[in-house]
């Protein structure tokens, strides 16, 4: 008979290193019946703005590399960097997503995008 022995503290995976990249009140939906799409998206160096949308939920985005230009609404565009995020119309639902684009002339950007919407909702609309 083959005896089993646990793993001794030695044997375990060293911790990995970790960083909190942000914190933010969840919006007040009730999620049942929601779906959520997740998309990469890379841009060329020096790509414009995309054309004004909005979504009929929320969007949590990360960028992975490079640099993203990004505004909602009124507000002036920020660019955010790689290892950071941004939040659209978290706050509430159809802001307009004014600014998207690459906010490098000689680098590409990738980003990630995190779409929540009502199951059968577009995930973008024009506008």
């Amino acid at each position: 008979m083959m005896a089993l022995a646990a793993p001794h503290l030695s044997d375990a995976q060293p911790a990995r290193p970790s960083r909190n990249v942000a914190t933010k009140d969840a919006p007040k939906v009730n999620l049942d019946g929601w779906q959520m799409t997740a998309t990469e998206i890379t841009l060329p160096p020096g790509a414009p703005s995309g054309a004004k949308h909005h979504h009929p939920g929320f969007v949590i985005g990360y960028v992975i590399d490079g640099q993203y230009n990004f505004a909602v609404n009124d507000q002036p565009p920020t660019v955010v960097k790689a290892g950071e995020m941004f939040f659209e119309s978290f706050d509430a639902p159809g802001q307009v997503h004014s600014t998207s684009g690459n906010a490098s002339a000689t680098q590409p950007v990738k980003f990630l995008a995190i779409v929540f919407t009502k199951k059968g909702d577009p995930v973008t609309i024009p506008g």
